[in-house]
């Protein structure tokens, strides 16, 4: 304090911030930040991928209670059609319905008829339109199971509505899936992966069943005696986020064609396209809606690949319950192998 004239003064060695040194600070303050973001995003992930992994452990176990209560895995998806087509009698059904009671989703599983198919004209043929309303409310909601948390959006923000026109004028709506049942493989992937293998049968685990439905083909049996080519070495069901928007690598794509496919991508836990995935490929950077040697993470298409958010790969459920990462980069002939379920190419993705 300056006696004389009763003001406070500041002593010689005390002294504020120069600019210079606030802009030294901020900038250590930056580079810290930028040293750390990379990490911290990197532990976000690993317990994203960590969560992903035990959401597929769940559905593996599922379906060995399954097997083990009926002595068969569910089915892929099942239609009944007594006339051929969309008339009295038709219904549906899929595996991601199926398993609900053996994860802890009965009380869900409880509030659907089964008798009864849950899309929107099923009414027109004679359904009892508050049964049709309440099971595809069942089908609409979100099971956090059945969500991976690395997938981008909000999972009630990604229930979408799905329409099987023209080729089955059908409608619904269905709550997002980031896994799907395996059912083969096919088209240039096949081509390019057995090559030099002639082989036996390409189809998977996971099967369709059901009667006198045009252009699907034979049903066929879902036993665990049937994978012949060894439960760890043989894949059930993949990751394939998106639901019904259809994504080319990490992009969204909205515009014609993709918006059409998203509407039968078969994205839902409760649509019945879940269950029947081909995957033939695309090519690495997809330009249009084309087969080709990539099967991971560059397309989520139904019938193209498998899918994820994860960097470098995609998570995978084995028959015997385990979960395998595998690399985006696979070798083809080797990813295919694991497909199979009864193709005699016995052969690890760990090799």
């Amino acid at each position: 304090m300056d006696e004389r004239n009763g003001r406070k003064t500041r002593s010689a060695g005390s002294r504020g911030f120069t600019l210079v040194e606030l802009l030294v600070v901020i900038a250590i303050i930056g580079v810290l930040v930028g040293l750390l973001l990379p990490a911290v995003q990197a532990a976000r992930e690993a317990a994203r991928r960590m969560s992903c992994s035990n959401n597929m452990k769940q559905i593996g176990l599922a379906l060995h209670n399954y097997e083990s209560t009926h002595r068969t895995f569910p089915s892929s998806w099942i239609v009944t059609t007594p006339t051929g087509t969309i008339g009295p009698g038709l219904n549906m059904t899929v595996w991601g319905l199926m398993l609900l009671p053996f994860m802890e989703q009965q009380p869900l599983y409880d509030q659907y008829d089964s008798r009864v198919p849950a899309f929107n004209e099923a009414a027109g043929i004679g359904y009892p339109p508050a049964v049709v309303l309440q099971n595809i409310s069942v089908v609409s909601t979100v099971v956090p199971t059945y969500i991976c948390p690395s997938a981008p959006g909000g999972s009630e923000a990604r229930i979408y509505d799905w329409n099987y026109s023209p080729e089955f004028p059908i409608s619904g709506r269905a709550a997002p899936s980031d896994y799907c049942a395996v059912s083969g493989v096919r088209g240039a992937l096949a081509t390019i992966a057995f090559a030099n293998f002639s082989g036996g049968p390409r189809h998977g685990v996971l099967q369709y069943g059901g009667s006198n439905v045009p252009g699907v083909g034979t049903p066929r049996t879902s036993r665990m005696s049937d994978i012949l080519d060894g439960t760890s070495n043989t894949i059930v069901v993949g990751e394939r986020t998106g639901g019904g928007t259809i994504y080319v690598g990490r992009l969204q794509r909205t515009a014609e064609p993709y918006d059409l496919l998203g509407l039968g991508n078969g994205g839902g836990w409760g649509d019945n396209l879940n269950g029947e995935h081909w995957p033939a490929g695309s090519p690495r950077n997809e330009v249009a809606p084309l087969e080709g040697p990539c099967a991971i993470n560059c397309t989520n298409r139904r019938g193209a690949g498998f899918h994820s958010f994860h960097p470098g790969g995609a998570m995978f459920l084995m028959a015997d319950g385990s979960v395998q990462f595998v690399s985006e980069t696979v070798d083809a002939f080797r990813f295919a192998a694991a497909i199979t379920r009864a193709g005699g190419e016995a052969v690890s993705l760990n090799d």
